[in-house]
């Protein structure tokens, strides 16, 4: 089940640069160029696709000259509609905003919506749904580097499903069967990990790394982020320094992660 870190955090503001089309049947969020030849699936966390820190976090990476795709795989029904705005702060102990009355409340709300949740969007319906993403994108961009980055519930298909991409990335994975899901992993694969995440902590990012290499696999990156809670790099508070700084730095590893393994390399005119 789901820890508190899942449904607290912060929401950002900004205006959204992208655009809304069908990718594979399911709605999607699409931003960056369309003729690039470097394109990065998002599978967001519980908050989906419509959430607004999902989509401004995807224009970050469009600006760094990738297209980005962010598919809605909860079948319209994620949390940001769900889940009442307040509730993120109020499941925050951080967060000195919520009212006492708020704390108090946010805690049984946010279960009671959750838990129908997780049972509706079981792994093989995630699955199936990131399985077409990725044929669908091949079949139409058959010349193009494709890569995955997954947050929180999205993360555990960069293990699983990392067969499926030229490279993935795994932002605080949640409900991996660990260690029986590092088999999956055959291509190039980060982690950003927080130090005492409940799903996935320091101990077991260091093991990853340590297994994977044990089976031959060398393009592999662990990153140990001290300080932050499970979903810093999505639901972080812009307002704190330390916390923007590790979510800055959580950015700009995706960022360097993909400009490594998604460029690709002009033919010769010889």
């Amino acid at each position: 089940m789901a820890c508190a870190e899942c449904v607290s955090g912060s929401v950002h503001t900004g205006t959204p640069t992208g655009t809304e089309i069908t990718l594979a049947s399911l709605s999607t969020y699409a931003v960056g160029d369309e003729s690039s030849k470097r394109i990065i699936v998002m599978g967001a966390d519980i908050f989906g696709w419509k959430f607004i820190n999902t989509r401004l976090l995807a224009d970050e990476y469009a600006a760094r000259g990738f297209r980005v795709l962010v598919p809605d795989f909860f079948d319209g029904a994620h949390l940001c509609y769900e889940l009442p705005e307040w509730t993120l702060s109020a499941n925050d102990p951080a967060n000195e905003t919520a009212t006492l009355f708020q704390r108090f409340i946010a805690r049984p709300i946010s279960l009671f919506i959750l838990a129908p949740f997780v049972l509706r969007h079981t792994q093989p319906n995630q699955t199936a749904k990131l399985t077409a993403v990725a044929a669908h994108l091949r079949e139409a961009y058959p010349d193009a580097k494709i890569g995955y980055v997954g947050f929180c519930w999205g993360g555990r298909y960069a293990l699983t499903l990392n067969a499926l991409f030229d490279a993935t990335f795994a932002a605080h994975p949640s409900l991996v069967k660990y260690p029986a899901e590092l088999v999956a992993i055959e291509k190039p694969i980060s982690f950003a990990i927080a130090a005492t995440d409940y799903f996935y902590d320091a101990a077991q990012g260091k093991d990853t790394e340590k297994r994977l290499k044990e089976k031959g696999l060398t393009d592999v990156e662990v990153i140990i982020y001290e300080g932050v809670p499970h979903g810093w790099t999505m639901r972080a508070n812009l307002a704190d320094p330390k916390k923007k700084e590790a979510r800055d730095k959580a950015v700009e590893q995706v960022i360097n992660w993909f400009d490594k393994y998604l460029t690709t390399i002009p033919a010769s005119d010889s």
